[in-house]
């Protein structure tokens, strides 16, 4: 089985509910693994939140999960500019990531079928295993 010890969390501070943030710090905490957990600032993507510093990363972070998780876990925060998947797929390979970690939000099959979505990208795009994590 492989070993994970640097993983990467893909987070969107634009959605509602990012539960999936709370399922990538267990499996790191897990696999004793440190953590990069990214936000990509998408300008083509419409909308984006208004700030993307480090610190606004880990404030929102603190803020959806127990302290408990954050307690001895080695977590990176980092933000990017650029296309979402690409700049993913390109921080993993920088970083030397050994498994992504995004989240998933269900879509109507009708929007799916017009709409690319992130994680799709991220799967088709890299070079690493993927493990996609339903936000509930």
């Amino acid at each position: 089985m492989n070993e994970f010890r640097n993983m990467l969390y893909a987070i969107d501070l634009n959605a509602e509910n990012i539960s999936s943030v709370v399922y990538a710090l267990e499996f790191a905490k897990m696999f004793n693994s440190r953590i990069h957990i990214l936000y990509v600032n998408d300008p083509m993507a419409g909308y984006r939140h208004p700030t993307d510093r480090e610190d606004t990363i880990a404030l929102k972070v603190r803020d959806i999960v127990p302290e408990s998780l954050l307690e001895n876990t080695d977590i990176i925060y980092a933000s990017v500019k650029g296309n979402t998947a690409e700049e993913i797929v390109r921080y993993a390979k920088d970083h030397k990531v050994d498994l992504i970690l995004i989240g998933h939000k269900h879509r109507v099959k009708l929007y799916s079928a017009m709409f690319d979505s992130t994680d799709v990208n991220v799967i088709d795009s890299a070079s690493l295993p993927v493990l996609v994590i339903p936000e509930i």
